[in-house]
């Protein structure tokens, strides 16, 4: 069977699609769609702050939604993505387009708002086969972002930029791109 036609590699893709179609536009429902019930999920978001649950993520979002346009679909190169058993992990990277509305914009030094096309992340996704109720269906328990260097900026002992190697890009990796319609080798 090829990873194409693995159900566990298109239900874990189908999330990560959905977890970044969501956040093109903040839209809470699919987002919510994406992780377990109840306070399950824990999210390590790009501002620096950790939210518990989806109550407190739509929280955030709401918010957000006062504060920041995600102009475009996020571009995201997916650099690995491994599944074992009932456990699963993306790594990715991609530009975030956005663009401040409100006075507060990331409401975070550490994540500050930059020209709406240069707003560059990495993340971490974690899946588990559970949908929090116990249910065998794959969730994303863990989201972690942060954001990218300067795309010119040397990498401290080893050298080479992002410009260099490519968003995505990596010894030995081909990334993946997810869009808006589903992912792209």
């Amino acid at each position: 069977m090829s990873e194409h036609d693995d159900p566990d590699t298109a239900a874990v893709l189908e999330l990560h699609r959905n977890w970044w179609d969501a956040n093109h536009q903040l839209v809470i429902p699919l987002m919510r769609s994406v992780f377990p019930a109840k306070d399950a999920y824990l999210m390590f978001n790009a501002n620096g702050h950790p939210y518990f649950g989806l109550d407190e993520k739509t929280e955030l979002w709401e918010w957000y939604q006062k504060q920041i346009d995600v102009v475009a679909f996020p571009q995201i190169e997916i650099m690995r993505l491994t599944i074992s058993g009932d456990m699963a992990w993306i790594a990715c990277e991609g530009t975030f387009p956005m663009r401040p509305i409100g006075e507060a914009g990331t409401g975070s030094e550490t994540w500050q708002m930059r020209d709406v096309t240069e707003n560059r992340l990495r993340a971490t996704e974690i899946y588990q086969r559970d949908d929090g109720e116990g249910n065998p269906v794959w969730k994303m328990w863990h989201f972690h972002a942060s954001p990218l260097p300067g795309p010119d900026e040397q990498r401290p002992a080893l050298g080479g930029t992002l410009r260099e190697r490519g968003l995505g890009h990596g010894p030995g990796i081909v990334p993946r791109r997810v869009t808006s319609e589903g992912v792209r080798e």
